[in-house]
């Protein structure tokens, strides 16, 4: 496919400071590439709570590095799903026009432009991010730098079925995926074989979810794959209990998986008579609340691991754990954050072979002229899901209960 139609001009959602009044809906010039860049037409993004942070700390958030925004502008958004228009030539053998990709936006990687704009002239650095010094994709266009590139981060998608807002949605849930992965159990085929190591949740074990918000509803679905006998979901909130029933109710019964929702109250019995007093064998903490993050060890059996997924606040770190049930009872705690390539691209083959919807997640959308109130919406916890903008399009929110890939092509005309 030859080069497409570049315009001269485009719009983009800018970070022009430090807060809210200083993301600005900007018109700039669309960049052409140099031989180590590509130059990618944006089709969709989603919003992050990330975001969020970004805008809050400016020039203090670890991944700015120290870089101005106020003096240095910058264009936010980091998740999202790109069609390549123009290929500089050092990549002409890697990225083909009229291709799709999908944006792992952290970069293991020091910066090889600006390292001026930096701390330190850029010394030290070992990673950066699209949408946070790298150009991000709240825009119509944006540049992809060649360390995104070089570290396999332009992940393509692998099938033409896929929509835009699935391929989007893969980045920020194969930091689902990711997590669950550093569980491990170590087993015995019998007492006279060897000890060795299994990866993720255990297979026919119980896993407990403590949280049903949009990120531990996505934790739910990944928990399924592994195919646990029982999985408990404990969550306080009766809509967000009834939203998890909705969607895993049908797939657990057909998977044979025992789904059990809980409050917090009761979560102690349950898992006593589930469990027949043994306790889990994963705990998956998708809350940054140091309380819970401590109490979820006494939920944990003989080996049981318990993944602490959700950030805590500075300042609320330190938690206190049994060290006699490590050392008596072997359990054991993980935790992660983020993703890399790997990731994404079997988040797409799970997604591709239908074992995950995105779709059902997605609960607002809009044109780039909306990118600033999603953003604000994620801020304020307003709500459940994500938010997808077409940077294309001129549109306001629309708040909506799933998308597909049909009415992503009614809305956005591609």
């Amino acid at each position: 496919m030859g080069e497409m139609q570049i315009p001269e001009s485009m719009m983009a959602l800018r970070l022009t400071g430090v807060g809210m009044d200083s993301v600005e809906l900007q018109e700039i010039e669309v960049p052409r590439p140099e031989a180590d860049q590509v130059l990618c037409r944006v089709e969709c993004a989603a919003a992050c709570a990330s975001d969020g942070k970004i805008i809050d700390q400016g020039a203090e958030h670890s991944l700015m590095h120290g870089w101005d925004t106020a003096k240095w502008p910058v264009t936010l958004g980091h998740e999202g799903c790109v069609t390549a228009v123009e290929v500089g030539k050092m990549w002409e053998d890697k990225i083909e026009v009229g291709k799709r990709y999908a944006v792992q936006p952290a970069i293991p990687s020091a910066p090889s432009r600006y390292r001026d704009r930096y701390a330190n002239g850029g010394r030290g650095i070992r990673k950066i991010a699209v949408g946070y010094t790298l150009p991000g994709l709240f825009a119509e266009y944006v540049v992809i730098e060649p360390e995104v590139i070089g570290c396999s981060c332009l992940v393509p998608v692998p099938d033409d079925h896929i929509p835009h807002y699935a391929a989007a949605l893969t980045e920020p849930i194969s930091c689902v995926v990711a997590a669950q992965q550093h569980n491990f159990h170590v087993v015995k085929d019998s007492p006279d074989t060897p000890r060795k190591a299994h990866i993720g949740l255990l297979p026919g074990g119980t896993t407990l979810l403590l949280g049903a918000g949009p990120m531990g509803l996505w934790h739910a679905e990944i928990a399924m794959t592994y195919k646990p006998k029982t999985l408990i979901i404990s969550e306080p909130n009766a809509a967000r209990r009834e939203t998890a029933q909705q969607f895993f109710g049908a797939k657990a019964r057909e998977a044979g998986i025992n789904l059990v929702l809980a409050t917090p109250e009761v979560l102690e019995d349950v898992i006593r008579d589930v469990t027949g007093g043994r306790g889990v064998d994963d705990c998956i903490v998708a809350l940054g609340i140091r309380a819970i993050q401590e109490k979820s060890f006494d939920y944990l059996g003989e080996g049981g691991v318990t993944n602490l997924f959700g950030g805590v606040k500075a300042g609320e770190e330190m938690i206190q754990v049994n060290a006699r049930r490590i050392h008596y009872e072997s359990i054991s705690v993980v935790g992660s954050s983020g993703s890399d390539p790997s990731d994404m691209m079997e988040t797409m083959e799970m997604v591709a072979d239908g074992r995950l919807e995105p779709g059902k997640y997605v609960a607002a959308v809009g044109g780039l002229d909306a990118a600033r109130d999603l953003l604000l919406a994620v801020r304020e916890q307003r709500m459940e899901g994500k938010g997808i903008i077409y940077p294309a399009m001129r549109r306001p929110l629309e708040e909506i209960n799933g998308w597909s890939a049909a009415q992503e092509t009614a809305f956005s005309g591609r």
